[in-house]
């Protein structure tokens, strides 16, 4: 995906790293439909609620520090890059234990906050769990900073398939509840641990550790200004889901998180590149050799936006029947929400964070979510206190995540003197948008002619005729859809 001096390696570790990130989703894509049919609302909820408790304080207790191995490592040499990713994965252990030990004795608080009473029970199943899952982050950093992407591939793969199978055997086969889900969750993520432990010392098997001069410093100096945004990012995205739990119900919040939900590729695509991209830009910016930096990065987001656009705008305009198919008729509603967080993910072709990362500018990244903390938490209030539908929390929160990219790349901008948003860039993808709208609208029209009883069936037609209008009428406007998707078919 990324085009410049070392293109086809590049291309290489953008490709592998995208596997484990589409492992990664399509897992979560997977597990979320099977669990909402075999657990009601309120059961199914919890289990989520659990999951979102868990994920929103992660980040807050993380504080930053995954963030560091793909900034550091390209700038360090491997005896130091030992060094630095022990000390890190110490830190994880002590961050964990504490991360457990508040998870236990919050869960009554936590439940009473969601308004869900259930929810204490399931947060103290799962209290023990980061224990494991703290001191196993970082893997994907390290593997993207050495380069060696294809073993982080087949890490994701096996840990993903592991998490899936121990979670979903036993509600499927022996019809268990949320609690078994959540202990199933565990037993996967303590054999994760094991394989990451594993992982992070082998590349340096047989390695000596130097030690870095104020290492903890320059750890901390970079990480912390990230503990900040990640501080005001957990309220900027929790928001949501406290304010849309607490006010409109359980029901309500098992609908909306439903809609919630990305397609799998997109995560595999946008993780790649912003993967390849932090640990490139940190090395071009360390040696001064941006131009081909902003070459690949051109490259990445225009290939980006020719695998993506495409399948996002289709999913505006088939939302009721990919939401049906995926959870039911039961949760039709969800398709709203889906509508407007779709609008979100083509903001993901734009990786702003590895950018800014890769500079250092995580003091910027922090108030950015300072103040979009402030007017999400203000803006939800009002909607609330005036009576407003739940789509409106979630337009007000996807309005934030579409202006932090435009902030991001004004200020680099403005510092680095380096314009990431070029007009033709800019022309390209209105382009490709403005097609995919129109070709939506032709299979929007002949969607009741194709209509048959098999939701499945009448949509994988729509899927192929759609694909295949763009791609002839592609070629019209100078855009080769085709490609793109060969060439990573052929990799």
């Amino acid at each position: 995906m990324l085009n410049n001096s070392n293109n086809t390696s590049n291309f290489n570790q953008a490709l592998w790293l995208g596997i484990g990130q589409l492992c990664t989703f399509a897992i979560a894509f997977l597990t979320a439909p099977i669990m909402a049919r075999y657990f009601d609302k309120v059961e199914y909820a919890t289990y989520k609620q659990v999951l979102y408790v868990y994920t929103s304080l992660q980040s807050l207790f993380l504080m930053g520090l995954p963030n560091v191995f793909a900034y550091f490592i390209p700038r360090l040499s491997q005896y130091q890059q030992k060094s630095l990713i022990n000390k890190i994965t110490f830190y994880f252990f002590l961050i964990g234990i504490v991360f457990s030990v508040a998870l236990y004795f919050s869960a009554d608080l936590l439940a009473n906050l969601m308004n869900n009473p259930n929810l204490s029970e399931g947060l103290k199943i799962f209290s023990p769990f980061p224990l494991f899952t703290l001191p196993a982050m970082g893997v994907e950093g390290i593997y993207t900073a050495i380069r060696k992407t294809k073993y982080l591939a087949f890490y994701h793969i096996f840990t993903k398939l592991i998490t899936f199978l121990c979670i979903i055997v036993p509600v499927v086969f022996w019809n268990t509840g949320y609690k078994e889900a959540i202990m199933g969750w565990g037993i996967a993520s303590f054999i994760s641990f094991l394989l990451a432990m594993f992982m992070k010392s082998w590349p340096y098997k047989g390695v000596k550790s130097d030690a870095i001069p104020n290492i903890n410093q320059q750890i901390f100096s970079y990480s912390l200004p990230l503990l900040g945004a990640f501080i005001a990012g957990f309220f900027c995205s929790s928001a949501d889901q406290f304010f849309v739990s607490r006010y409109y119900g359980t029901q309500v919040y098992a609908e909306f998180i439903n809609g919630c939900i990305s397609i799998p590729v997109v995560g595999m695509i946008a993780g790649s590149v912003k993967g390849v991209l932090l640990p490139m830009f940190s090395k071009a910016d360390k040696d001064n050799e941006l131009v081909s930096a902003i070459v690949s990065y051109t490259s990445a987001v225009k290939n980006s936006a020719v695998l993506i656009l495409p399948l996002l705008i289709f999913c505006i305009f088939f939302s009721s029947e990919i939401i049906v198919a995926l959870f039911g008729e039961q949760y039709i509603e969800s398709s709203q929400y889906f509508r407007v967080f779709t609008i979100r993910d083509i903001v993901a072709i734009f990786p702003y964070f590895a950018i800014l990362m890769a500079f250092g500018y995580s003091r910027l990244y922090m108030m950015i979510h300072v103040w979009g903390a402030f007017l999400i938490w203000t803006l939800d209030y009002l909607i609330i206190y005036l009576g407003g539908s739940s789509i409106l929390i979630l337009i007000v929160s996807t309005l934030f995540y579409v202006s932090c990219s435009f902030t991001a790349f004004i200020y680099i901008y403005n510092k680095k003197n380096i314009n990431l948003f070029k007009s033709d860039l800019l022309l390209f993808l209105v382009k490709i948008l403005l097609h995919c709208s129109a070709v939506s609208v032709i299979v929007r029209l002949v969607f009741p002619v194709l209509a048959i009883d098999n939701l499945y069936i009448t949509l994988g037609c729509c899927v192929c005729l759609y694909y295949f209008v763009i791609i002839l009428s592609g070629k019209i406007i100078s855009i080769n859809y085709m490609s793109v998707m060969g060439r990573l078919l052929k990799r």
